[in-house]
């Protein structure tokens, strides 16, 4: 096997200076955020493009670099399937959802809950959701970390640094949740999708550099060799199209989840409603669509190459877990110079920034305007003044921060990072999406059907759990009630504690949430309230005709374009550091982000030339 380079100074210099852009982004597009729909949605004004590009970057986290090494890495024709799902998904957004989520007029996520169904329904979503949600977040941070420090050799290093010692996981839980904290807090929605710009730029430059280089590494200086030795020596059933250890049904279940996640999830719902034409969102989703297909393609074509490189990587990695998940990482070390390893490691943080992020934003948007302005309003007879509410959003959106990275920190009390993740996906989240993909669809439900729906479906869920934990060793606890296995049979299917969660929860809501419309009564403030509703459902939501790309896009879109100048600048001059180790792949990959910096800038100054003679006028912090 290969030798393995790991960060030297120059990666970890690399690494430091992308968390100090990061930040100084956030505080940069601070001075944008005058009310809360600047800090919320980007006053409604956020570019489709720079969008769409926030829309596809946030669906992947650290997941895509770990959890998908690992499956590909065991089951190269299910990776294929399980990571092209996204398509199909995405196109429904196109045909339907896209325009309709527009045309809600949304101001933060929930308020979707309180036009369709009432307050209650939201007050009850934020209880089930926004908890939850900030533990995924912890298990998010915990995930990237635990990987990221135990890959790359400091997880039981301890570090001095004065008052008191500290491990290198504990060390990178601070710094990487710290800084995902300060620059969400400060720059609001603007800073998300400046910053998710930048990360889709990192993930692309690694993708494109890698997998040629490991074709070509395999194939001894020759790409199609190393395809030819992926068709003939990869191991047997490797391109079949299934999972090992998922039973058939896994496939309908997560196609499921996958059309609700992509279609009615929160974060995406935000995407939608926050650009000003709704023929801007079909846009989105379009693109979203074939990005969705070619861009995971190409991230889990090198790890083909891993089986055959790494046939034995647990000998590698014996203190993880799942030492496949490592396979993408190995492979770097394997063929990146440095310069480009500091560079990957950006990604992997950006990976899953960029999920974070989006994450922060609307919490500490539900929690502001779905909770605590009408809590404010009820109890002092007038609402808070924009001021007050954006300083309550971004401290709400810290605490929420502060929380999550606790829960990182004490994440293995509960278990393993990516088990428990997924069996919590799969205890709330479908049951949740349930009401609100068929409520955007079909009004003629009560105001409590929403309610009454995720109440069958969290009931359902929660007799799985104690059926579950009754065949446990230690019995019912709550723990097992939560996270126990269990396997049942349905027909001839085998079925797992997954899918068994995922098929009740979607029975039970589902079902319910169509009886109720026999129970549909109008009247008082609810007539009034869906009324209006589908009013707006009704009513396109199309941007002025001589509407232009405001000073706020302009400048986020210049901003990109010279930061990405700057990443590629940095490339080059490491070039000449790294000669020694195919440092002229820092040049490529130096030159590449300079072409795309160069093409935003002069894209920018053209569009300002056509529609802005007159260059407005500064913001001013």
């Amino acid at each position: 096997m290969p030798e393995l380079h790991f960060l030297n100074a120059l990666d970890y210099t690399i690494l430091a200076g992308y968390m100090v852009m990061i930040v100084a982004i956030g505080i940069y597009v601070a001075r944008f955020n005058k009310k809360t729909t600047d800090y919320f949605k980007g006053g409604g004004h956020i570019p489709w493009q720079l969008s769409m590009v926030s829309l596809f970057i946030s669906g992947f986290s650290a997941f895509m670099f770990v959890g998908a090494s690992g499956i590909t890495y065991k089951n190269g024709g299910g990776a294929i399937l399980l990571f092209s799902l996204a398509l199909p998904a995405y196109l429904l957004g196109y045909y339907v959802f896209a325009i309709r989520w527009r045309r809600t007029r949304l101001d933060t996520p929930l308020q979707f809950l309180t036009r369709r169904f009432s307050r209650e329904t939201t007050y009850f979503y934020t209880l089930l959701a926004v908890v939850p949600n900030t533990l995924v977040l912890g298990i998010m941070v915990y995930t990237l970390c635990i990987f990221t420090s135990t890959a790359l050799g400091i997880s039981e290093q301890v570090f001095d640094l004065g008052l008191f010692t500290i491990k290198g996981f504990e060390l990178s839980i601070l710094i990487t949740g710290s800084v995902i904290v300060i620059y969400t807090t400060l720059g609001g929605l603007w800073a998300v999708m400046v910053t998710d710009g930048i990360q889709f730029l990192i993930v692309l430059l690694v993708t494109l550099i890698i997998t040629p280089l490991s074709y070509s590494y395999i194939g001894d200086g020759s790409i199609i060799d190393g395809l030819k030795r992926i068709a003939s020596d990869t191991p047997d059933g490797y391109f079949d199209i299934n999972l090992e250890g998922k039973p058939l049904l896994f496939w309908p279940v997560y196609f499921v989840y996958i059309i609700f996640g992509y279609n009615v999830n929160w974060h995406i719902a935000q995407r939608y409603y926050s650009v000003a034409d709704e023929r801007d969102t079909r846009k989105m989703a379009l693109w979203c669509a074939g990005l969705s297909f070619v861009l995971p393609m190409l991230w889990i074509l090198p790890i083909f190459t891993t089986p055959i490189i790494f046939p034995d990587i647990a000998s590698l990695w014996p203190s993880l877990t799942s030492p496949e998940e490592a396979s993408f990482v190995t492979l770097a070390l394997a063929v990146l110079p440095h310069g480009m390893l500091g560079l990957l490691t950006a990604a992997i943080f950006a990976a899953t920034m960029s999920s974070t992020d989006t994450l922060f934003n609307w919490l500490g948007a539900v929690l502001t305007k779905d909770v605590y302005v009408p809590l404010t309003t009820s109890l002092k007879g007038r609402a808070p003044s924009e001021r007050t509410q954006l300083w309550f959003g971004k401290a709400s959106v810290a605490c929420l921060g502060l929380f999550s990275i606790f829960v990182a920190l004490n994440i293995k009390r509960f278990g393993g990072a990516f088990d428990v993740y997924m069996k919590a996906e799969s205890l709330y989240k479908i049951t949740l999406f349930v009401p609100v993909f068929f409520g955007l669809l079909y009004t003629r439900t009560p105001w409590w059907s929403a309610i009454a729906s995720v109440s069958a479906g969290v009931l359902g869920v929660f007799f799985v759990g104690i059926a579950a934990a009754s065949g446990a060793e230690d019995g019912i606890t709550v723990m097992n009630v939560l996270f126990a296995d269990i396997q049942a049979n349905w027909f001839g299917f085998e079925l797992t504690r997954y899918e068994l969660n995922a098929i009740v929860g979607i029975l039970a809501s589902g079902s319910v949430f169509l009886a109720t419309a026999f129970f549909d009564k109008r009247e008082g403030a609810f007539k009034k309230r869906i009324e209006s509703f589908e009013t707006d459902l009704k009513t396109p939501a199309y941007a002025e005709p001589d509407a232009k790309i405001g000073p706020e896009g302009l400048i986020a879109y210049k901003l990109l374009g010279y930061l990405s100048l700057l990443i590629g600048a940095v490339l080059l001059l490491v070039t000449f550091l790294t000669l020694e180790r195919s440092g002229w792949l820092n040049t490529i990959a130096g030159l590449i982000s300079a072409t795309i910096g160069i093409t935003i800038v002069k894209a920018v100054r053209q569009y300002q030339a056509r529609h802005h003679p007159n260059p407005p006028a500064p913001i001013q912090p």
